[in-house]
């Protein structure tokens, strides 16, 4: 008795992409990555600049903190 096959496989045979339209899918697919590293890479700025603020934040903070041990701001 034969073995069968991983499922699809016969439809996966009848159906070949050429290769000018595989060639099309995958340019598309990597226009999407592209697309979604950019919005990424601008998120990750987004997200550096909000830390730096609050570091900065914390810093003055810290600087009024020291200069006065009982925490009085006036």
């Amino acid at each position: 008795m034969p073995k069968p096959g991983p499922i699809g496989l016969a439809s996966r045979r009848h159906v070949r992409t050429r290769p000018a339209e595989l060639s099309s899918v995958l340019e598309g697919q990597i226009a999407e990555i592209c697309r979604d590293l950019a919005v990424e890479a601008k998120r990750m700025r987004t997200l550096q600049e909000q830390a730096d603020e609050l570091r900065q934040t914390i810093r003055q903070w810290a600087g009024y903190s020291k200069t006065d041990p009982n925490g009085d701001l006036s």
